[in-house]
């Protein structure tokens, strides 16, 4: 069991964020890092799975990347990419600096866009020894990696010297599910992304806007069939069967799965992409049980 949680604060690219750490009685247990996908907060759903594998005996930290919920960062509701990776990396530096963390055994979990974001993190950060990605955005379509990699080399040059205090070349407003918050047009434009937004973006202390600017860079685009491809570690994918997200396709999950070089190991979650956000939901606890059944094999 762990023996207690704290929200703890690291740096970032010039900014402060936040999140809950979990430390196990076993400072060599492995530490799993996680942070939540496109537009959520860690309070909608991802502190509910970190406090399950808490309980289980690891290390966790689950916190709100740049710009969203308790962490600080603007403009506020912008998602940047690149600066998530980094964030990853940074929490990653910072929670292996803390007392009572000795291990190592890293862990980075991500959920749909996060869960393609931890492929990155994966592929460039050699103290990452696994990665869970929970209905994982993989891409619409699938990007053969080049064959002299150079394509992986261009993302992990920009990831290691990219200058991110530069202007963007754009950001795109969006909503992210069809509710009245603007005039902006809706990401993802069916029934169970708002119902999703209704029921946990507008609890108590989510901290969430519907309204999000998506950050776009003059950088290599960040490709995970490109990053999976580089894998090497053990991997765990929770693909929801009937996954409404087009960049979530289990067709393309499939496929970058299929490349990934290390150990693997594949769990079906049926349903659409947001029934295993559901706390205390079946599906929920499926996906719970696949990333624990996943760190006790592998670490």
């Amino acid at each position: 069991m762990a023996v207690k949680h704290e929200m703890i604060e690291f740096e970032s690219e010039g900014a402060t964020l936040r999140g809950t750490l979990h430390r196990s009685e076993n400072p060599e247990a492995p530490l799993v890092v996680m942070a939540h996908g496109f537009s959520a907060t860690a309070h909608m759903s991802i502190n509910a799975f970190a406090a399950h594998l808490a309980d289980a005996g690891h290390h966790a930290f689950a916190y709100d990347h740049r710009n969203f919920g308790t962490s600080d960062g603007e403009p506020r509701f912008a998602v940047d990419q690149w600066r998530q990776i980094r964030g990853y990396n940074d929490a990653i530096t910072h929670t292996l600096g803390l007392d009572g963390v000795q291990t190592n055994q890293v862990v980075v979990w991500g959920e749909s866009m996060g869960g393609g974001t931890v492929h990155f993190v994966a592929a460039f950060d050699p103290r990452v020894t696994a990665v869970i990605a929970h209905t994982p955005g993989c891409g619409d379509t699938y990007v053969e990696p080049a064959a002299d990699s150079s394509d992986f080399a261009a993302m992990k040059n920009y990831w290691e010297q990219g200058d991110l205090t530069q202007e963007p070349a754009s950001t795109v407003a969006v909503r992210f599910a069809d509710l009245p918050t603007s005039e902006a047009p809706v990401l993802l434009n069916f029934d169970a992304a708002r119902d999703y937004a209704n029921e946990y973006g507008q609890r108590s202390e989510s901290l969430w806007s519907n309204d999000v600017n998506i950050v776009v860079r003059k950088a290599p685009e960040l490709s995970v069939p490109v990053a999976a491809a580089q894998l090497a570690v053990p991997t765990l994918y929770v693909v929801a069967s009937d996954d409404e997200v087009a960049v979530a396709s289990p067709a393309i999950a499939r496929r970058c799965f299929n490349s990934i070089n290390g150990a693997k190991d594949w769990e079906d979650i049926e349903g659409g992409h947001f029934g295993l956000l559901y706390e205390d939901s079946q599906l929920f606890h499926q996906a719970v049980s696949a990333d624990l059944a996943f760190l006790a094999k592998h670490l």
